[in-house]
């Protein structure tokens, strides 16, 4: 150990952050800030996010190269999706801290999609101890903090799939990339970050009925997760749950002690 630095902290106890280029059919398409791992499940998470693929059979072939500044990411999809592809125009450079920095039209910030087909909240006892239960699987964010977690909750609201990254985008793209290679996809998904609008159009598109945000949303988040029929609740860490929903949980009706708008 360099004498002059000894007195430094560990560097491998802190979080992992590295550049990762985003190449499709050869073609570079974006450059993020990620934790380098689960990146496969990101590839196909990101791409499908980003109006690219449709879902997981769209993609033909993953490699990941390490390179002297980062680490390369090529991805092989289905030809169909490259017209998609050249009308999204798209170059995204460190985009841990925004999830539409450098989108150049506001129509791509914000696109249209198609409501969802209204269902019932979740009832407010399947999210009692959701904190605590979410600890254990943040095995990353145990060692070195910094780190957003995304989750995923059966139906009995126990959960079954975390994912961990520095960007809180990063993190819902690689739980999403995750269940769309699964035969079974979660319908209620968990973030610990913030929720901002662009959290919604993921939970949205990829067809959750349920977003729960550890963190209170924006009021743009709140008017999307309405307009699309998303159940979007936040769980405060001492309060009682809010329910942003034409519906309330089936166990609260009547109950005061749970908010619902």
């Amino acid at each position: 150990m360099d004498p002059f630095n000894a007195w430094l902290p560990r560097l491998d106890e802190l979080v992992e952050e590295a550049a990762l280029s985003v190449n499709i059919n050869g073609i570079n398409h974006a450059v993020m800030m990620v934790t380098p791992d689960d990146l496969d499940d990101f590839a196909i998470g990101f791409l499908f996010g980003d109006g690219i693929i449709a879902s997981n059979q769209d993609v033909h072939d993953i490699q990941i190269t390490p390179s002297e500044q980062g680490m390369v990411l090529d991805v092989t999809i289905a030809n169909r999706c490259l017209a998609a592809l050249s009308q999204r125009k798209r170059r995204l450079t460190g985009a841990t801290g925004c999830g539409i920095c450098g989108v150049e039209a506001i129509e791509h910030a914000l696109p249209a999609l198609t409501p969802l087909a209204p269902l019932a909240p979740p009832a407010a006892v399947s999210l009692a101890n959701l904190r605590e239960r979410i600890a254990p699987w943040q095995c990353k964010a145990r060692q070195s903090g910094a780190l957003h977690a995304a989750l995923a909750l059966d139906e009995q609201g126990e959960i079954v799939a975390c994912r961990e990254d520095i960007g809180r985008h990063n993190a819902l793209d690689k739980l999403i990339g995750m269940q769309l290679r699964q035969p079974v996809r979660a319908s209620t998904l968990v973030i610990t970050s913030r929720c901002g609008s662009e959290l919604i159009h993921k939970a949205v598109q990829f067809g959750a009925a349920h977003l729960i945000s550890l963190a209170s949303p924006s009021q743009l988040a709140v008017r999307l997760a309405l307009k699309y029929n998303l159940n979007l609740i936040h769980v405060p860490r001492f309060d009682a749950p809010v329910y942003y929903s034409h519906g309330r949980p089936s166990d609260q009706i009547g109950e005061p002690n749970v908010q619902s708008y």
